[in-house]
């Protein structure tokens, strides 16, 4: 759904996974650490994905996914599946960093709503481009997870802004769709372009 030309957002929230960051390669990267490389490993990631991401740790989200792969874990082998994975989802691309830093110079709130990981929690507020970002909220955090209709009230609340003013871009339909429940207005992610021009659109970035 395109949010509504009346309606200029005071605050633009990303979704992290999919939407800023596009790791390729992933699935191939993590199962070169193991003693063979399964090709269930993307099924058995995200099998267990929803616990980790509500705040469980590293040692228990990657027991169960080498389990259902017939792997033993071990310390060194988590610890690099944790590096990789974590090093995937927040290294974003060039051209979502020159989107935040557009939005940054403008002077608009920029935040990020992601289901995700402690490690990926740490590992984004420290990156690179970090900076662009004025607020955080991270599932592992908050023990909550989109598109549960709590995690939005939530972020509600704390930006301190009417729900209307709010823009929230994610890549999940579902996500979408509670974000738009909450009260926001909302945007299937599909490209940099395309999102650029949504934000032309709406006053909040200049026309290049």
């Amino acid at each position: 759904m395109t949010p509504s030309a009346a309606t200029a957002p005071s605050a633009v929230i990303f979704d992290l996974g999919e939407v800023l960051a596009t790791p390729p390669g992933l699935y191939a990267s993590l199962a070169a650490c193991l003693p063979h490389q399964p090709e269930a490993l993307e099924t058995a990631y995200w099998a267990h994905r929803d616990a980790y991401d509500r705040g469980g740790t590293a040692h228990a989200y990657w027991t169960s996914v080498l389990a259902d792969l017939g792997i033993s874990a071990t310390p060194s082998v988590i610890a690099d599946l944790v590096r990789i994975d974590t090093q995937a989802w927040t290294t974003i691309r060039p051209d979502a960093i020159s989107l935040l830093a557009a939005l940054s110079d403008s002077g608009i709130r920029v935040g990020i709503l992601s289901n995700a990981t402690l490690e990926m929690a740490t590992a984004a507020r420290a990156a690179p481009w970090g900076g662009y970002v004025t607020d955080w909220f991270f599932s592992c955090e908050l023990r909550l997870a989109k598109p549960d209709a709590a995690i939005y009230h939530h972020v509600t609340n704390e930006l301190a802004l009417p729900a209307a003013s709010i823009l929230f871009i994610d890549d999940r339909r579902a996500n979408v769709n509670g974000a738009l429940d909450a009260g926001w207005n909302a945007h299937v992610w599909t490209s940099g372009p395309d999102t650029a021009s949504l934000l032309t659109d709406l006053g909040v970035l200049k026309p290049v």
